[in-house]
């Protein structure tokens, strides 16, 4: 993007407008900077930088198609513009164009090797793909190109956690945390190594800052009441919210009974498939879900805030309950999990799916064993109770790391956690087994993509029993 001084060297009937949109951005008003952009390309519209700004502009207002229009119009202009060639990537990226944004950003990067913003976003993407050490890579690079960028060290950070060098990608993202202390993304993004390196205190306040990022903000607008402080909750009715997918639900409402059990009077607010099964936990006085409204309350907190907090890991498994199903199968009843919840509308959790997902058919040599049942608990709609009641009459779960494996452990039944070589934080570092479900084992991906390993060390495992 043209500085305000560039403009006036360069395109001096439009220098003014530039200036005032320079102002803008400055102020982080994309809004007001749009419309500039917007007048400078009615004055010349045969040039192309401002084209290229009116979409970037356009991009930070989410108005993709807009500055898809605009991003397009600049490179009939100046095919050769490396910035346009970027914004273009950045367009693409937002509609999930992620192959033809992968090829606009190297296109940017061959025109201009020293820019170090295609460098971030096509090493960014790469790393969103599951791709490590590319991504890593291209981070290093933007580094190097331009070392006071935030979101580089971000980035490099990251791609250091996918290659599970949790030390090396504290320290990135510690660095970065420095060049952007208010940066609530990048404070959030650092619990992850910390967490799982098992550096709790830290790591649970760092994690405190997913409360202060931009979407976090706009939900809580909706929904704004006092935050309970901590201490004594003797006496005090508190409304605790799941947050995030079903297994984070899953895994953080024993913290709702480790409140009731020190007094305090609790509400938990859950997703609709889940309140059933909900209103099972110990002590817990009413359960509502997020379409309801609940009944009065003195205090709110997000459930996964508790920790931070307390920083207990809190109650006996199980905490969930259910009656068992009827199941009349022969031999050892285990149930599969084979895939997680794909989340389309959320770009993250999204791509995540696809690392730690499985298909029905990776588990046909399971089906080999003799005396074995195997049992579908893959759920992909319905409530969360009737899964329940099933796992309750089987002898072990199977499941990919999702909402089943939460399932089946806070319900306190055997179960086997296939885990992406860059397991989730909450399964800790190099261990097999995890604080959170006594009875809970990992099988974990010995190199990114290695599913054969995991799954052969599995049924050896399930012959043994």
């Amino acid at each position: 993007m043209l500085t305000p001084r560039q403009a006036l060297a360069v395109l001096p009937a439009e220098a003014p407008l530039l200036n005032a949109a320079g102002t803008a951005l400055a102020a982080s008003d994309p809004a007001a900077a749009s419309d500039w952009f917007r007048r400078a390309v009615r004055i010349t519209p045969g040039e192309p930088e401002p084209w290229a700004n009116l979409a970037a502009s356009l991009l930070a207002l989410g108005h993709d198609a807009d500055a898809h229009h605009a991003v397009t119009r600049a490179l009939i202009l100046a095919p050769g513009s490396a910035e346009a060639w970027n914004n273009l990537g950045n367009t693409l990226f937002e509609q999930r164009a992620y192959g033809p944004a992968l090829a606009a950003f190297g296109r940017a990067r061959r025109i201009a090797p020293l820019f170090a913003d295609a460098c971030l976003n096509e090493g960014g993407l790469r790393l969103d793909l599951g791709e490590a050490g590319e991504g890593a890579r291209l981070s290093r690079l933007a580094v190097a190109l331009s070392p006071d960028l935030p979101g580089a060290w971000n980035n490099l950070g990251n791609g250091l956690l996918l290659e599970c060098r949790l030390a090396e990608s504290d320290a990135a993202l510690r660095y970065a945390v420095l060049l952007a202390p208010d940066d609530a993304q990048i404070h959030f993004n650092r619990a992850a190594p910390l967490l799982k390196m098992g550096r709790f205190e830290e790591g649970w306040r760092e994690y405190e800052w997913r409360r202060l990022t931009p979407a976090a903000l706009e939900r809580r607008r909706r929904f704004d009441p006092p935050d309970w402080p901590g201490g004594d909750p003797k006496g005090v009715t508190v409304l605790l919210s799941t947050e995030q997918g079903f297994g984070d639900a899953l895994q953080f409402s024993r913290y709702a009974v480790w409140m009731a059990e020190r007094g305090a009077r609790v509400i938990l607010r859950t997703n609709a498939p889940l309140v059933r099964l909900m209103r099972t936990l110990p002590g817990v006085s009413g359960v509502v879900s997020f379409d309801e409204e609940p009944p009065p309350f003195d205090f709110h907190l997000p459930v996964m805030s508790l920790p931070n907090l307390y920083g207990e890991m809190p109650v006996p498994v199980p905490y969930l309950f259910a009656d068992p199903a009827a199941v009349d199968l022969p031999g050892l009843k285990v149930g599969l999990a084979w895939s997680g919840n794909p989340r389309p509308r959320q770009r993250s959790a999204h791509l995540l799916d696809a690392r730690r997902s499985l298909t029905r058919a990776h588990f046909d040599d399971l089906a080999a064993i003799p005396d074995i049942s195997l049992v579908s608990v893959q759920r992909d709609a319905g409530d969360f109770a009737d899964t329940a009641s099933l796992i309750m009459a089987l002898d072990l779960v199977v499941s990919v790391d999702t909402a089943v494996a939460h399932l089946a452990g806070a319900l306190g039944k055997p179960v086997c956690i296939l885990s992406r070589f860059d397991g989730c934080w909450r399964w800790l570092q190099g261990r097999d087994d995890t604080p959170w479900y006594p009875k809970a084992r990992l099988f974990r991906q010995p190199a990114p993509g290695d599913w054969e390993s995991p799954l052969g060390a599995l049924r050896k495992h399930i012959v043994t029993l």
